[in-house]
């Protein structure tokens, strides 16, 4: 990754004279730790020197002619606009009204920073910041520690020039005196090894890069650089809050970045100065060139370039003084009239492109804090337990190990830290069995099916196989009525031993994918199906067990999860798309288990479960409209205001809501989530989303989707004069839809909700919840169903007219199976708890 420039210019602040007033008792009492060189992308004089000298000798950025050919032009570092007097110009550029920017973030600042730091920080926490502070807007960060009386909190500050560093460092250090204050003089790798190497492990960390720098990386570079940070400089639980500008209108952009002052200009001029001064003699005539500035609409970026005003050479002979070997500066370009030279890109971000550069990086986005004027976001990132890849194009059929103990991570977070130890014997759901035959039942479904696929003994103790193969899902309107399951123990084993036993088991299953992994031929294709059948099976579980616990009043908040950030944001407008004219909906994959037997020992790109095989056509829907997006709390609300009655009708009630009277933040031992009272008050100010961080105000997920059951979605509907879309009208606007990748696959522990960026006219899919369909769940021999012989229950014993399809993926949903455009998943129309909710169509 080609290093940039290093400080944050925009949080230098000057005084009257332009200058910030520090002491020199302070200046020279300031930590300073010297980490120049320490790593091979050190900003060094030699290393500067040679990124110059090779950007001007080759015409390597692409320079965008939209509608025509692009061209390759030549460039300049963008390092070389940030020296001494590039940082005071750049001060005077904060102060201008065009540049929106600085005083975007610090409105930022002022309204959050007390709110962020209760997230991020405690007693002896570290801070981070890449770039120098200063006390335009790092005050408020240092307030709000000082507010929150935290102690032994070290602030530390990185940059390339040790001047700025104790004039930022010193009025700090006296201001806040509370605060211990250390400056790291170097790059960013520099500085993150250093953090990474002396900083202990339970110290926990947030790095700050503020003033949107990330815009000077290219959107690859910038994800590769978080994702460094993120494995080498960060543990669980750690945080990143970043400056991110929006794509906002180009005409605003272009204005910050080529003010009406001309103070931009002298900042990009002063660019060639300081590379006169880095080569120690005239290598390059200012008065030579003039400034241009590109928004980028396509690519959403502001372009610097220098345009050459006549035909010039640049470079020359290198002075030779000792130790130096002739030829080492010495270089000759020719530029044309009118050839010009990139020196910085500053990129913008819309929510996609934040939400694919939180993926690339394998963070978990938190949420963002917002300015008054709705341009610009803090955004904050966390290091979480478990990642879960998206949108994987080379992704194995059988899913590899990393896969598999990602999974695990993920199961022993929610097993292990959000259900208290005494309740492991709690049914939230009477329908369901207590927490314990889960904890029980993953591995001993497991254990059974590599079992009876390798033909061998289960893992001891083999009673597990009675009591744990199979669990209970009772008919709602006659809970006697229930599908064959395992026998129910008078008395269910201790924790302790079913942890056991799942540690024996994973650690048999592990020996089998290190045999897959070395020699996919080795291990049996029955085998395999096995291996791909029971990951999707735990995921699934794992889907189940938390909406049983956010049900349950005992339920912790999971361990190195920070809760998401309230967005308050309203919904967006919902309109209603047509659809004519639609084709045959063909789905399903093609993936029969009779093949596990078959001399070849290829397997299918793709396992799938009984009910969807083989591929197959549905029939095209007839001319309709559908929701541009889900049906939301705000919208949910509003229904049951209609009517005075309907706040009293327990029917309408979802069961993801609960009393707001019983929330409370959540401790280990106390009770975030109440049950489900319903009061005879008007209005939603009773009632939260209950979520793994216990119930909080519906205002905070107004643009939510509702989370209901089938029957409360359909009384919405007949109300509204409309009705539920089947299978067939969800899965064709779905494959043309636009996905909400950062709404599945936990991503977030909440649904988002739809947030379309500027000119998008389609459907949003995936936004944090499955789909409710009116397409009853049915399979037959008719359409080419085949019962599985491997899981015979698995899709057959819910054909009964009493479930529904429902498709797509919930926020605790694995891309695996959010991912697949055939899965199929059910639910009893009347159950309430399912991660679902709907959207409304109506037949033209």
């Amino acid at each position: 990754m080609t290093p940039v420039q290093l400080s944050d210019p925009s949080v230098h602040a000057p005084a009257a004279n332009g200058k910030m007033h520090v002491s020199k008792t302070a200046a020279a009492k300031t930590s300073i730790v010297d980490l120049r060189g320490t790593t091979s992308t050190s900003n060094t004089d030699a290393n500067m020197t040679s990124a110059i000298i090779k950007a001007l000798s080759q015409k390597s950025v692409v320079f965008p002619q939209h509608g025509k050919k692009d061209t390759l032009v030549r460039s300049i570092p963008t390092m070389v606009l940030y020296d001494d007097r590039g940082l005071e110009i750049f001060d005077k550029i904060t102060y201008v009204p065009d540049y929106y920017l600085t005083e975007a973030e610090i409105d930022v600042l002022k309204n959050h920073a007390d709110h962020c730091i209760a997230k991020v920080a405690r007693d002896g926490s570290v801070l981070v910041e890449l770039g120098c502070g200063a006390m335009r807007k790092t005050k408020y960060i240092l307030e709000a520690i000082e507010k929150q009386q935290l102690k032994n909190v070290t602030y530390y500050a990185v940059d390339l020039s040790e001047s700025s560093l104790r004039e930022s460092l010193g009025p700090l250090t006296e201001a806040f005196p509370s605060i211990k204050f250390v400056g790291l003089l170097g790059c960013y790798e520099d500085s993150v090894e250093y953090i990474a190497r002396t900083i202990p492990d339970d110290v926990l960390k947030t790095y700050l890069w503020l003033g949107s720098s990330i815009g000077n990386l290219n959107r690859t570079e910038a994800a590769t650089f978080l994702r460094q940070i993120c494995d080498k400089g960060m543990n669980v639980g750690d945080t990143f809050l970043c400056g991110i500008d929006r794509r906002n209108d180009p005409d605003v952009v272009g204005l910050a970045y080529n003010d009406r002052q001309g103070v931009t200009r002298d900042f990009i001029l002063n660019g060639l100065d300081h590379v006169n001064r880095i080569f120690g003699r005239k290598v390059i005539d200012r008065e030579g060139f003039e400034y241009v500035s590109i928004y980028n609409d396509v690519e959403g970026r502001h372009e610097a370039y220098y345009r050459s005003l006549r035909q010039q050479a640049v470079g020359g002979p290198s002075s030779t003084s000792a130790g130096e070997s002739a030829g080492e500066t010495s270089f000759s370009v020719v530029l044309e009239e009118g050839e010009i030279l990139n020196v910085e890109y500053s990129y913008k971000y819309s929510k996609e492109e934040v939400d694919e550069l939180v993926d690339s990086a394998r963070f978990y986005n938190v949420g963002k804090y917002t300015d008054s004027r709705q341009m610009y976001d803090l955004h904050l990132f966390s290091k979480p337990p478990f990642f879960f890849e998206k949108a994987s194009k080379d992704r194995p059929a059988v899913p590899t190990t990393q896969e598999w103990e990602q999974l695990w991570t993920a199961w022993d977070t929610v097993t292990g830290t959000m259900i208290p130890p005494a309740a492991h014997l709690a049914r939230p759901i009477s329908l369901r069995h207590p927490f314990i035959f889960y904890l029980g039942h993953i591995p001993a479904f497991l254990d059974i099916q590599l079992s009876r696929a390798e033909n061998s003994a289960f893992t001891s103790p083999q009673s597990y196989t009675r009591i744990f193969e199979r669990g209970i899902d009772p008919d709602l309107e006659n809970p006697e009525i229930c599908h064959t399951h395992s026998e129910v123990p008078d008395e269910w084993p201790s924790v302790h031993e079913v942890l056991d036993y799942k540690s024996r088991v994973r650690d048999r299953l592990r020996k089998v994918l290190a045999a897959h992994e070395l020699n996919p031929d080795s291990v049996a294709k029955r085998v395999r199906r096995v291996l791909w059948m029971c990951y999707e099976h735990e995921a699934m579980h794992l889907e189940t067990l938390l909406y049983m616990l956010v049900q349950s009043p005992t339920t912790l908040p999971p361990n190195g999860v920070l809760e998401p950030i309230p967005s308050h944001a309203e919904p967006e407008p919902v309109r209603m798309v047509r659809v004519q004219d639609a084709s045959i909906v063909q789905t399903g994959i093609n993936d029969p288990e009779s093949d596990d037997f078959a001399a070849d020992r290829n397997v299918p790109p793709a396992y799938g479960w009984d009910n969807e095989k083989p591929v197959r056509d549905l029939p095209a829907p007839a001319p309709y409209e559908i929701q541009s997006r889900m049906v939301t709390i705000s919208e949910y609300v509003a229904y049951l205001d209609q009517v005075q009655d309907r706040w009293n009708d327990v029917d309408l009630i979802p069961a993801s809501w609960g009393s707001l009277g019983s929330s409370t933040p959540p401790t280990p031992g106390s009770s975030p989530n109440g049950s489900t009272s319903h009061s005879t008050a008007r209005g939603s100010a009773r009632f939260g989303l209950k979520t793994p961080f216990g119930i909080r105000p519906l205002d905070h997920f107004r643009a939510s989707p509702v989370s209901l059951s089938y029957n409360q979605a359909f009384k919405y509907a007949c109300v509204q004069g409309m009705r539920l879309p089947s299978e067939n009208e969800l899965r064709t606007v779905r494959r043309s839809g636009i996905r909400k990748s950062g709404h599945y696959g936990f991503a977030s522990w909440v649904p988002m909700g739809a947030a379309s960026s500027p000119g998008e006219t389609g459907v949003s899919v995936d936004e944090g919840l499955w789909e409710w369909t009116s397409t009853v769940f049915d399979r037959s021999d008719r359409d080419g169903y085949v019962q599985s012989e491997v899981y015979p229950g698995y899709s057959a014993d819910f054909f009964d007219g009493k479930h529904n399809v429902v498709l797509g993926g919930s926020w605790a949903t694995v891309p695996r199976i959010a991912e697949r455009e055939s899965l199929i998943n059910w639910y009893q129309r009347g159950y309430p708890y399912v991660f679902s909710g709907f959207r409304l169509a109506r037949t033209l």
